[in-house]
Order: structure tokens, then C-alpha cells, then sequence
């Protein structure tokens, strides 16, 4: 049985190398491994921010770290993602009967694809009549690599199909979490920085209504956490004065003394752009590199913008360091922190016809996952700093 089939269309450069990292994979362009892992990632944020709404996810200091989630709270996530929405689950004890394979199973099928291919050799990159220079590609053809790509325009068939038997709940909580991964993330190198991005242009099937292109991203975001409420019954939601130990996605504020310059700070948000999509992508991707923000907002790439005065950069993610300078963790057994900062570009949808104006999606997530102590190292001087994060 198929619960849906979806019809993608790549709006933003994808690169996806096979077994040769520098290649596109001719029998696997789009990797329905790939797929999944993103996927379950938004499973967990959304299980995530149903259990902090509800007082049940507090956690705990541990390794340097200024709060993660107890072993309890970990597994208590990955059974629901795992079992009640039917992603799989593989319990850590090899006697449990708790472990099941997935009740989806993904086939994803490429329909227009070999025209679409280009090599990158340093250059700019493609994105339909315009050139744009990428920070991640640049940095990924240093010595002169060749990278194959797929630009914008290539058609992919996307069909999730039932592999063992699930309640309707579970399917429509599992693929409202998929239509979240496919508008706030892409897929493949710089899948968190506004690369491999899809739209679904058509959706088939029982459950294609979940996957209406024309219902706003924040309604997305609100009928997702409320399908995943109706499969765990759960309906009210507990006030909590901290920031959540892990990315989650929550339906609610914090605390008032989380305010920051007058805006109230939530454990998600999501900040919406609109304007040209390739300038969208060119210069939201340049933003987490120092010298293209610099460039862009004091038209210098030597000069300091307000990140690097402040050392607050940290927040972009971890580690930030290049030739012995930069922030450096100091912990033990915490050697990295992903950005909590996930952007993804898409085209505008206009009233029965598309517009060349584009809107961008940056995903905020405001959580005490962080390393405890970080030290800056400059060329001529160190600065050790202790709770740093308090300055966000």
C-alpha cells in the first residue's frame, strides 16, 4: 500500500556524491537513507518539544555540557519516534522485543535528472539564469576538486509505502514530520545551509492532503505538533522555565526573563524572508562565513562585524577554528555542536502561477545542549570564557 506519492522539484543546488564523494551516484542521486535520516530528525524535534510542553523533558549537566537529556528522557524519545510513529526502533538490550524494522518504506525515484548535471570546478555555481558564489562549494573543490552537482529544475517521484502494518495516528504524525524536513531542510552537502532544497510540486494518495505546497509554514509547523498530540493523547501543556537540553521543536514561549532586546526568545522559531531566491541563497549560505558577512555589511572582509566583537560566533556552530584560531571547546568527550541556525530556500507560489520571487526558511532552536567552557584564540591574543551561551 502507498500511503503517498510526492512529485519534487529541485529549486536549489544539490550535491551528493555516491561512493565518491566528489560524484553524483548514478543509481542513487537522492538517497532514501539520506531521506530518512532527515526525516527522523524532525521526528525527534517534534517528540522533543511534545515531552518539554509538557514537563517531561527537563534534563540534565553531563560531560562540559550545560544540559542534555537523561539516558530516561533519550530513550523515551526514540521508542515514540521508533514504535508509536512507526520509524523503527532498535532497543539497546539484544533481549528486548521492543526493536522493530520501519513501517515505511521510501522509493525514491528520479524522473528528470541527466540534463541537470554540471561539474563544478571553482566557479560559480548554477541556479537557473544566475551564477552564484557558495561558500560550502568553495570550500569543498579546494586543490582544484571537480565537484558533479545537479542544479535547479531536476524531477524526482517520492513514494512512501507501507512495509508493516500502522494506525492511521502514527502515518499522520510521520509524514507531517516529513513534510517539515522537506520545507525547512535539504538534502546532501549544505543540506543545513540552503542546498538540495525540494518543493513538492504534486501530491498523490491517501494521505497527499498532508502535503498541500499552498499551506503556510507555520500552519505546517502547528498541524504537525497537533497530529503528533492526537497520537499520544496528550492535550495540556505545563509552563517550563528553561531552555529544552536538545533542538525541539515547541509550541510555546519561554519564560519572561528570556526576553532579549524586546523579543521574546521561543525553543523554536522560524524566521521568513522573501526577495530574489538566488539572492536569498547566496547571501543567507555567505552569512555563516565571517568575511562574507563583513563584506556584505561594512563592504570589507577585514573588518570585525558585531559576531566577532562580541565572540558570540560560537552560536553558528562547533568548532569554529582555522590554523590554530577560533573557539575551541574544552570539555571532555564533546568534540562538536552542530548550528542551531537551519536555512532552507524555496521558490514563491503564487495564485495558480510560480514567481521568480523567492522565500527562505531559517529555523531557529534555542536549547542548553552547549559546551560549558570555550576559549578564543586570535593571532595575538586568548580569551577563556565559562557560560558563554548566557549571551545569547
Amino acid at each position: 500500500m502507498s500511503f503517498v506519492e510526492l512529485e519534487l522539484q529541485l529549486e536549489t543546488p544539490l550535491f551528493a556524491g555516491g561512493h565518491d564523494p566528489l560524484k553524483l551516484d548514478e543509481l542513487w542521486f537522492l538517497r532514501p537513507s539520506k531521506v530518512k535520516g532527515v526525516w527522523r530528525w524532525w521526528a525527534r524535534a517534534l517528540v522533543a518539544g511534545i515531552l518539554y510542553d509538557t514537563g517531561k523533558l527537563r534534563g540534565r549537566g553531563k560531560h562540559g555540557i550545560l544540559k542534555a537529556p537523561t539516558p530516561e528522557e533519550a530513550g523515551k524519545i526514540s521508542k515514540i519516534v521508533g514504535i508509536n510513529m512507526g520509524l523503527g526502533y532498535a532497543d539497546p538490550d539484544p533481549r528486548s522485543a521492543l526493536s522493530r524494522a520501519s513501517c515505511y518504506s521510501l522509493v525514491v525515484e528520479p524522473v528528470n535528472v541527466g540534463r541537470f548535471r554540471r561539474i563544478y570546478r571553482g566557479g560559480p555555481v548554477a541556479l537557473r539564469d544566475k551564477q552564484l558564489n557558495l561558500q560550502r562549494q568553495t570550500l569543498l573543490a579546494l586543490g582544484r576538486r571537480q565537484l558533479e552537482y545537479l542544479i535547479p529544475g531536476a524531477y524526482f517521484r517520492l513514494r512512501v509505502e507501507e512495509q508493516l502494518q500502522v494506525n492511521r495516528e502514527a502515518v499522520e504524525a510521520a509524514l507531517a514530520a516529513l513534510f517539515l524536513a522537506m520545507t525547512f531542510s535539504g538534502f546532501g552537502k549544505g543540506g543545513r545551509r540552503g542546498l538540495g532544497c525540494f518543493r513538492v510540486v504534486r501530491a498523490r494518495g491517501t494521505y497527499a492532503r498532508f502535503f498541500d505546497p499552498k499551506v503556510p509554514a507555520a500552519e505546517r509547523v502547528y498541524r504537525a505538533i497537533n497530529a503528533l498530540r492526537r497520537l499520544l493523547d496528550i492535550k495540556a501543556i505545563e509552563s517550563e522555565e528553561e531552555l529544552p537540553p536538545l533542538p525541539s521543536v515547541s509550541a510555546r514561549k519561554l519564560a519572561g526573563n528570556y526576553i532579549v532586546r524586546g523579543h521574546e526568545l521561543r525553543p523554536f522559531q522560524v524566521v521568513e524572508v522573501r526577495g530574489d531566491d538566488a539572492k536569498l541563497l547566496e547571501e543567507l549560505h555567505n552569512f555563516f562565513l565571517r568575511s562574507a558577512r563583513a563584506r556584505r555589511l561594512l563592504n570589507s572582509p577585514m573588518l570585525q562585524d558585531a559576531l566577532r566583537q562580541r565572540l558570540v560566533a560560537w552560536v553558528l556552530g562547533l568548532p569554529r577554528e582555522q590554523q590554530g584560531t577560533g573557539y575551541r571547546i574544552i570539555a571532555t568527550g564533546v568534540d562538536r555542536r552542530a548550528s542551531p541556525l537551519l536555512l532552507a530556500v524555496h521558490r514563491a507560489i503564487g495564485e495558480g502561477q510560480e514567481r521568480r520571487e523567492g522565500v527562505a526558511y531559517l529555523s531557529v532552536f534555542a536549547s542548553a545542549d552547549w559546551p560549558m567552557h570555550l576559549v578564543w584564540r586570535g593571532k595575538s591574543r586568548k580569551r577563556s570564557a565559562k557560560g558563554m551561551w548566557l549571551k545569547l
